[in-house]
């Protein structure tokens, strides 16, 4: 997306960010041309992507990269088309009477990797250990508030009870979480290293610093994989990512980033997926910490953010400037593009009338990957009298200060967190987690803090209506109570964009950006 000329400088600073980068991702391209030649194994597709599995339990992490590794050895009960409608996998069929008792009936004829059945027993196991109140694993909290108890119904059918009624049940279910797990190697306690599924691969090795090796699986009850092996591989520095599709030692690449994406959608031996994403951007603004605390100061940074221009100068295009905080894709989003316009005269003016017209410093903490972003929006609200102060932190130390206490935020005069947030097509798994008060750090991605009992309410009603009109009435009134209260600061979502070796097919993505490759292949 080209930008006018005739734009204020604050889109200068985002084209010049962009620019900077491709220049930076072309030299590095240029360096790596000298490396080995295209391999033409049919037999073998290598992915790399940009960071490697945490674990190779489903139940035990909660990264979409993760979750693309982990896709083809596992699969859930039902999993989501490319409508977002539930579809049956390891459930044949499923009903509910009233929202809260849910029955599924379950395929015949399946056995795990490791030889045992996938029954109404393996089924029921496998969610029991996930919402086990005594459960550490990395995903429980997204399914024990939800599932009171998984039983069986004989040998081929499992009943679930829910602790109130959810009407994105069958979405939850689809997530890699949620994926069935044998209850021999559950009991061995072997799944965080040796997957053990029902999928159409089956576990090899993991060479933890260097690669993920899986085979296609000759007992798949379902239709054989095409691709005889699959060897995942990661790299953090995006112009790797491009190189290995350039010289072939990697048949897909993702994410990719918007300079390298540009890149092999103009070379012919590559090609791009591209799809409108559900990757989230914001800050979380401290709604503890003075000046933040009053709604109009909140208010003024929103107005004094340029989103399109974020979305031109910093993604290439590939994104869509917030409008509500949900991404576009998702279900029931609630544009609402009167509150969420760049307006730095209204910025100025409710500074003004908040009582700091000559100014005032908000500190944010970033990741260094998201280090641009911060510096553009430091230039754009500089134009209001607002003195960004980006606080890069690393890893772990991000984590600690993005996730701690309301106390150690306002001692610290910390007062907002850039940080994204991708939850598929759910909106109660966006919503909830970064605006409900249950969800306030440390327990929970709401890291500003955010109270208002009236948007708990709206978002436990709206995700127990079994009723479309009424849902979408509900979320309306959520959103647009969250958008007026101010507490982040909505920036943008990111599309998916996946490389490819001319000649691969088969691919998908899911909302997201969780790479499906289970039925990829070379031509």
């Amino acid at each position: 997306m080209a930008i006018p000329p005739s734009l204020p400088d604050r889109r200068a600073v985002c084209l010049a960010i962009a620019r900077s980068a491709l220049a930076a991702g072309v030299a590095g391209t240029l360096a790596g041309c000298g490396r080995g030649g295209v391999r033409r194994d049919a037999g073998a597709l290598t992915i790399m992507q940009t960071e490697g599995p945490r674990a190779m339990d489903p139940a035990n992490h909660t990264a979409t990269l993760t979750g693309a590794i982990l896709d083809p050895m596992y699969e859930g009960l039902v999993r989501l088309d490319a409508a977002g409608a539930a579809v049956p996998l390891l459930a044949t069929s499923w009903q509910t009477p009233d929202g809260l008792t849910w029955t599924f009936r379950l395929r015949d004829g399946v056995r795990f990797h490791d030889g045992a059945p996938m029954d109404a027993a393996a089924v029921a196991q496998s969610f029991q250990r996930l919402i086990d109140p005594r459960s550490a694993l990395a995903a429980a909290g997204k399914f024990k508030p939800i599932i009171g108890s998984v039983e069986t119904v004989g040998a081929s059918a499992v009943q679930f009870r829910l602790r109130k009624p959810y009407a994105d049940l069958l979405t939850l279910l689809s997530a890699s979480q949620a994926s069935i797990v044998s209850p021999r190697a559950a009991a061995a306690g072997t799944l965080q290293r040796v997957a053990c599924g029902t999928g159409p691969y089956a576990f090899v090795a993991w060479a933890s610093d260097e690669y993920v090796a899986q085979r296609r699986s000759p007992g798949y009850w379902g239709r054989a994989a095409r691709t005889e092996t699959l060897r995942w591989t990661w790299s953090s520095e995006p112009s790797v990512l491009y190189m290995a599709l350039r010289t072939g030692d990697a048949d897909i690449a993702t994410p990719l980033s918007p300079v390298f994406s540009r890149l092999a959608a103009a070379n012919p031996a590559l090609s791009l997926v591209h799809s409108p994403g559900t990757a989230f951007f914001w800050i979380a603004l401290n709604t503890r910490l003075p000046p933040l605390d009053d709604v109009r100061v909140r208010q003024a940074l929103n107005f004094a953010t340029d989103r399109a221009a974020l979305v031109a100068g910093l993604l290439g295009g590939f994104g869509q400037p917030a409008t509500a905080p949900l991404a576009d894709r998702t279900p029931f989003a609630h544009p609402d593009p009167t509150r969420l316009r760049f307006d730095p005269g209204q910025a100025r003016r409710l500074l003004s009338a908040a009582g700091h017209g000559a100014g005032l410093g908000v500190a944010v903490a970033t990741q260094a990957a998201d280090e641009p972003l911060a510096e553009a929006l430091q230039a754009m609200w500089a134009e209001v009298g607002v003195a960004l102060e980006i606080r890069r932190l690393e890893g772990g130390v991000y984590a600690s200060e993005a996730f701690a206490a309301p106390r150690v935020k306002v001692a610290e005069g910390l007062g907002g967190v850039l940080a994204s947030w991708s939850s598929g097509v759910a909106p109660d798994l966006q919503l909830r987690p970064l605006f409900d008060s249950a969800s306030m750090a440390p327990a929970g991605a709401n890291l500003g803090f955010y109270d208002d009992p009236a948007v708990d309410a709206l978002i436990d009603a709206a995700v127990g209506s079994r009723d479309p009109a009424e849902r979408r009435r509900l979320y309306a009134a959520v959103q647009a109570r969250i958008v007026a209260a101010a507490p982040a600061v909505l920036l943008y979502t990111r599309d998916d964009l996946v490389g490819a070796r001319r000649g691969v097919s088969g691919l998908g993505v899911r909302p997201g950006g969780e790479l499906v490759v289970s039925g990829a292949f070379k031509a």
